[in-house]
């Protein structure tokens, strides 16, 4: 009986540390593509002959790219005056699986004035 309520917990304890370890694995991975996500969106907007364009990225060693979607916005400010040289820039991440298929797993978006950079 002994026996059995060790073999028990001794299971139910490596199926615990089993499932912190993949949490642990998904936490970093989750972390990884929201730092690879951030220094993309910093590089972009910090170009001072930002366009209007859609494009994207090559996959990288992780099978990650990158689509980077780069609007011009024609907005007023509360006086009536038009606010020139703004941009929206949207880079959603991409894992590009077997077959060309890509599935998106992020995305971030900001509003930019490249003349201020």
């Amino acid at each position: 009986m002994a026996m059995a309520l060790f073999a028990i917990a001794a299971v139910s304890l490596a199926e615990a540390l089993n499932v912190i370890s993949l949490t642990v694995t998904e936490t970093i991975e989750d972390a990884e593509l929201r730092e690879q996500l951030r220094a993309v969106m910093l590089e972009v907007t910090r170009d001072p002959n930002l366009t209007a364009e859609t494009r994207e990225t090559e996959p990288n060693e992780q099978g990650l790219a990158f689509r980077i979607d780069i609007e011009r916005l024609e907005l007023d400010n509360e006086k009536g005056e038009s606010l020139a040289n703004l941009f929206s820039v949207k880079v959603t991440a991409l894992k590009v699986q077997s077959g060309g298929r890509k599935e998106s797993l992020d995305s971030a978006s900001t509003i930019v004035n490249p003349a201020i950079f």
